[in-house]
């Protein structure tokens, strides 16, 4: 009986971890792979950051940058703040990372990647995006 009142409780604890997952960061919170996956010892873990700016060096506020695990195929999303810099938080150093760039208006996306081999902390990614160009009739 105690399980029948605690499924809906943890069914709804499940589906917030997913939403909150999947949608987009505001920058209001730490970007990290939590939830589920097991713990992962400290001393494997680092952050991954960079900025996203367009050809002239100007920061790309509000560009998309997706974050893909290599290993588990689990992804997350944040947006850029007012300088263009954005970071994910306690990441396993072994595993390898995709990170996608894109803002509206500009050419992409642009993919780079963390190896596990790269052992910096942080390891950084910066993007240069650059506006798309109309093409002209004729």
């Amino acid at each position: 009986m105690k399980f029948a009142r605690l499924l809906p409780v943890l069914l709804f604890a499940f589906a917030g971890a997913a939403l909150a997952q999947s949608s987009p960061n505001h920058n209001d919170q730490p970007v990290t792979f939590s939830g589920l996956a097991p713990k992962v010892e400290k001393s494997f873990l680092r952050d991954i950051k960079g900025t996203v700016k367009d050809v002239n060096g100007n920061a790309l506020q509000g560009a998309i940058v997706r974050l893909k695990d290599l290993k588990s195929g689990k992804v997350v999303t944040t947006e850029t703040d007012k300088d263009g810099a954005y970071v994910y938080y306690d990441l396993d150093i072994r595993s390898e990372y995709e990170l996608t760039a894109t803002h509206d208006g500009f050419q992409g996306p642009v993919t780079k990647r963390v190896s596990e081999y790269d052992t910096r902390r942080p390891a950084i990614r910066n993007f240069e995006l650059e506006r798309k160009t109309e093409k002209k009739p004729g």
